[in-house]
């Protein structure tokens, strides 16, 4: 062989035994260390995921680590041994030179919830982890076998990993917190002991997907631990310093954190919280890093730290990841993101706030906030509403000048209209300028403005404006009925127990085309209107529109008549007279309308209907103190009472 031959072997021998680092630099393996050849291969008619359905664990290890670069398509090779050679293997000229290990690292192509579209994806592969038997639980070999034995893709088996560790392993609080020395954290420990910190969370959970062949990295840095304050500077603690998984399904990256999957920590009392969180598997990158921030952490070295473990398209700087917004877990895993605030301390706010926000998967059926100074409570200053079937606004009226705390709180509808709140998100909010004296909302737990299954109630349209202002105390709502149907009205003047009935007043105008409940308020202040109504096929009374309403005058023209049962069954009109109290011994004028009555009567006079479907008369009121009741009857002849009113010499006789 010529001197120049001989160099050219050489040279391919020499590939033959690298690999590419993260970089891209060609580097050698060490001495007797095995290396994995990738051999390009044509595959015209065979798919990505074909090769991802191994039928037993060995077919795994053949075709598990499938990897796509640049259009081609490699599997992996064991290389050819001879004797000749100091570390076993020969070069050979089909062999290509090796892919990096580490399949290149950028922003993942598809979505979590594209991965994991609702709770239940994994439901078999869950259940399936969860059962396993005692006997595979000290060998981390034979763990895996039946962790994997019921899967089909590399993504369930990732998912079987995480729901056993999740549901298996302990932190070690003793050893976190100096109390005890730190329990060993390679994996075979880790199995023996069941606990550990971060590091044998994630040393295992790498140890379980290298035996099936998935590419998987340790990632280390600082986190947004559970008890962090909003703005709070992470790296100033070092109990903040973190690790967390990186692994590559399905040709792209995809976050991990098996710790935090299993419970959390309380820092204050040192005591560890088993309680599994979904929200940290497969997570979204703009999702993960509003808690976790890879960098270069003393303790962790050996790990990646570097920016590009983000998987954003822009990388953030640590003082943008402990400004922003951090989500609680329900908050992650329901995908709720900050439409109008990303920064979680809010500075210079005068008299009032609006915070929007956006459920993007999850349908979301409340969305409540409570405001804290320190730690007391400061009821009724916030109120949430729904301008868009994706929206959700948050209302904060400052109490006074200082530093809050705001927590908001949600429950989603697939969960039912008794499924606990869970908090969502918090904010810091700081206030500069606020009213002299404001005033407080009445206490509503819910959204307010009208539900989204208004027609099951048989209601066209209704007003969806949810505060509003009467500056004369008296303030009507219209809306429009698709059928006729009865509403019930209820109106709560701020936190007091008064009954109201009777400043609430329905009527169906336009011969029931329209109805208008009319309101009117005896005191300044904000009040609550719940309007109430029977769903299709229900006995039951229950909310369709909840408002909000500032009066800033009281009303003077008193309460409203009793309005009866067949009043609303009637679909009546009245039109005057529409105060309770009547002038005794007087004259008074009625006009009523209503498409159902085909009589009215007062005593023994009774009045037919006018041509344009009225009913106008005029009767002379009793003496003081004495009822006034007006009677209708409908085709069958019956009479029953509309309107009841009573005799009051009026203040200023």
């Amino acid at each position: 062989m010529s001197r120049k031959a001989k160099e050219v072997d050489g040279e391919n021998r020499a590939k033959a035994l690298a690999y590419r680092d993260e970089e891209g630099n060609i580097r050698l393996y060490e001495p007797g260390q095995e290396p994995t050849i990738w051999k390009k291969v044509e595959l015209p008619t065979t798919s990505n995921d074909s090769l991802d359905r191994p039928s037993s664990l060995d077919s795994q290890s053949e075709q598990g680590s499938s990897c796509t670069e640049h259009g081609e398509t490699y599997t992996p090779t064991k290389p050819r041994t001879t004797s000749t050679n100091q570390q076993g293997f020969t070069f050979d000229d089909d062999l290509v030179l090796p892919v990096s290990p580490v399949p290149k690292v950028k922003a993942p192509r598809k979505r979590r919830h594209e991965m994991m579209p609702h709770d239940m994806t994994f439901k078999e592969i869950d259940q399936h982890a969860i059962r396993a038997p005692p006997v595979t639980k000290d060998n981390l070999k034979t763990l895996v076998e039946y962790l994997v034995s019921m899967t089909t893709t590399s993504i369930e088996r990732a998912r079987a990993f995480y729901i056993w560790i999740t549901h298996n392993i302990n932190y070690d609080t003793s050893g976190y917190f100096n109390r005890a020395p730190l329990k060993p954290t390679d994996p075979a420990s880790v199995l023996v002991n069941r606990l550990t910190t971060c590091e044998g969370y994630c040393r295992l959970f790498e140890a379980f997907c290298s035996e099936v062949n998935i590419p998987v990295k340790i990632i280390c840095g600082y986190a947004k631990a559970y008890g962090c304050q909003p703005g709070e500077d992470v790296a100033q603690n070092s109990h903040n310093a973190h690790a967390w998984n990186a692994i590559y399904l399905d040709s792209d990256w995809f976050l991990v954190d098996v710790t935090w999957g299993a419970g959390f920590v309380k820092s204050k009392e040192r005591k560890y919280i088993a309680r599994f969180n979904n929200a940290y598997f497969l997570t979204d990158p703009e999702v993960f890093v509003t808690d976790h921030f890879p960098c270069a952490v003393t303790s962790y070295q050996t790990y990646e730290s570097g920016n590009e473990w983000q998987l954003l398209e822009k990388a953030l700087s640590m003082e943008e990841f402990c400004s922003q917004v951090n989500f609680d877990q329900h908050g992650k895993e329901w995908y709720i993101s900050a439409m109008s605030h990303q920064r979680c301390i809010v500075y210079n706010i005068e008299y009032e706030i609006d915070l929007k926000f956006e459920d993007t998967y999850e349908e979301l059926r409340d969305f409540i906030g409570f405001l804290y100074e320190n730690e007391r409570k400061i009821d009724n200053f916030v109120y949430t509403f729904k301008p868009t079937e994706k929206q959700f606004n948050v209302h904060v009226c400052m109490p006074h000048v200082g530093v809050f705390r705001l927590q908001l709180y949600g429950r989603r509808m697939k969960d039912g209209p008794n499924a606990d709140f869970q908090p969502i998100v918090k904010y810091i909010l700081q206030c500069t300028k606020s009213f002299e004296e404001p005033i407080p909302y009445p206490t509503h737990h819910s959204l307010y403005g009208p539900m989204k299954d208004l027609e099951n109630y048989g209601v066209e349209n209704v007003d969806d404006k949810v505060y509003h202002e009467a500056e004369n105390g008296e303030i009507i709502f219209s809306l429009k009925p698709a059928q006729l149907f009865d509403i019930f009205p209820r109106l709560h003047f701020h936190d007091h127990t008064i009954d109201l009935k009777a400043f609430c007043f329905v009527d169906y105008s336009d011969c029931g085309q329209f109805i208008n409940v009319i309101v009117r308020m005896r005191y300044e202040g904000h009040y609550k209107l719940i309007l109430f109504g029977k769903k299709e096929k229900s006995l039951n009374y229950s909310p369709f529109a909840t408002y909000l309403i500032k009066c800033t005058k009281a009303c003077k023209d008193g309460i409203f008549p009793d309005t009866h049962e067949y009043a609303l069954k009637y679909k009546c009109c009245i039109l005057e007279p529409l105060g309770m109290h009547l002038p005794p011994k007087s004259d008074v004028f009625f006009c009523i309308k209503s498409l159902c009555l085909k009589s009215v009567r007062y005593g023994k006079n009774v009045f037919t209907q006018s041509n344009d479907g009225s009913f106008e008369f005029t009767i002379r009121t009793p003496s003081e103190d004495l009822k006034v009741v007006i009677d209708g009857c409908g085709s069958d002849g019956v009479f029953h009472s509309l309107y009841s009113y009573t005799t009051v010499i009026p203040v200023d006789f």
